[in-house]
């Protein structure tokens, strides 16, 4: 997948992910890798970035690790506190 072409999100959802990285909102997502493998993790949203012709959302993980997921491979995304679906 990550080999694919990325996959424009709309407006409204890039808008969405800088919100909840302004206000710090803990997310539960679900995505694929380029491998197209699903997993799920509960994360802090860090920033909206772009690079190699691509958007990625870095994520503090539980653990303290940092990781970018691409914003066309997100499947589900879910803020905790009020249970507010962003994606899926």
């Amino acid at each position: 997948m990550a080999n694919e072409p990325y996959q424009p999100i709309s407006c409204a959802l890039h808008e969405a992910f800088q919100y909840a990285v302004m206000r710090r909102s803990l997310l539960d997502l679900c995505w694929r890798d380029e491998d197209n493998r699903e997993h799920r993790a509960r994360a802090l949203p860090i920033d909206v970035l772009t690079h190699d012709e691509a958007e990625f959302l870095e994520l503090e993980l539980r653990d303290g690790t940092r990781q970018h997921i691409r914003l066309d491979q997100l499947l589900k995304v879910i803020v905790v506190q009020g249970g507010e679906h962003l994606l899926g």
